[in-house]
């Protein structure tokens, strides 16, 4: 909203998981929970852990990682029949899984916003609990919120009275109504260009909360609105985090607070346009850094050379 509306306030910006296009991305993160509640398919833990341990198998490259969701096509009936510690994998469970990474639709069918990407954890949008083997949902209290008291004003609305005709009406209105206010997805930064300013942007590829397919949404479409890669690359950059959860690391390393706002230091005051940002695993209990990789600068990925130890960064090269 700073580089957008407020161009001058600042001359170097870093954006994290940015919660950008908000009036489309809020109401999708119901979507999981929308799904079993239709589906009268609640999966527990241990199933949906079962999928995402799958298509972290399936698609990983070096260190267990994802690289690029987005080539994952990881198909969830492949478990049917699964035997796990909650029961057996069904066929119903792997439509809702499919259903829930594809992501939210109109009652059509025509595709409204994005899912979860593959390897990304369950536990926030899709979360659930099992009590005595019966499962139920725990929707998202943001979305929740957005959906009943702002869109509906009606702050004690159920979220399981919701059906798939009204998520399109709601998401509808929900675009319309507030995308002036809080949408923040202006993709004219030409003032924020004009006058001097650097933005370094990253977002983690297995965010559990916000879609990291809207930052590229938004990234691709400032891209075009600016005059293209190079053209954007000249103040606005974007950073994707393999296997980074929401604004930390997972099984992937995410940049930490440090580096990021080196990169900003030394773009704005040295001229210095970051390539890559040093992302890192640490140890809670002691600090240590256990891992680390080159976050690439947007479309390059990091790439292991086949020589050194993939949990370090001097293994890796960025590229396409």
């Amino acid at each position: 909203m700073e580089a957008q509306r407020y161009p001058a306030d600042y001359n170097g910006i870093v954006s994290g998981a940015p919660a950008i296009n908000w009036t489309r991305f809020i109401p999708a993160e119901i979507w999981p929970e929308l799904v079993m509640n239709e589906s009268r398919d609640f999966l527990p833990a241990c199933k949906e852990g079962a999928f995402v341990s799958a298509a972290v198998q399936a698609c990983a490259s070096t260190g267990g990682v994802i690289t690029n969701p987005a080539t994952c096509d990881f198909n969830p009936g492949t478990l049917v029949g699964l035997n796990t510690p909650c029961g057996t994998i069904t066929p119903r469970d792997a439509a809702v899984m499919t259903r829930i990474w594809q992501g939210p639709e109109t009652a059509r069918g025509r595709p409204l916003w994005y899912g979860l990407e593959r390897g990304a954890s369950l536990a926030g949008l899709a979360a659930t609990t099992t009590t005595n083997g019966v499962t139920t949902g725990d929707a998202f209290p943001v979305a929740v919120a957005w959906l009943g008291t702002w869109l509906q004003k009606n702050p004690s609305w159920n979220w399981q009275t919701l059906t798939y005709a009204q998520f399109d009406r709601l998401f509808q209105q929900s675009v319309r109504e507030f995308s002036d206010v809080i949408a923040t997805d202006n993709p004219d930064l030409s003032g924020f260009r004009h006058d001097g300013g650097k933005i370094v942007i990253w977002h983690g590829l297995a965010d559990q909360l916000i879609f990291p397919q809207g930052t590229i949404n938004y990234y691709q479409r400032v891209q075009r609105a600016m005059g293209g890669p190079a053209a954007t690359d000249s103040f606005a950059r974007l950073f994707l985090a393999s296997g980074a959860r929401h604004c930390a690391s997972a099984a992937g390393p995410a940049p930490a607070p440090g580096p990021l706002l080196d990169a900003v230091v030394n773009w704005v005051e040295h001229g210095q346009a970051p390539a890559s940002i040093l992302g890192t695993i640490t140890d809670p209990a002691t600090g240590a850094v256990t891992a680390s990789r080159p976050v690439c600068l947007y479309p390059e990925f990091a790439e292991y050379t086949g020589q050194g130890s993939p949990d370090s960064a001097s293994s890796y090269v960025c590229a396409p």
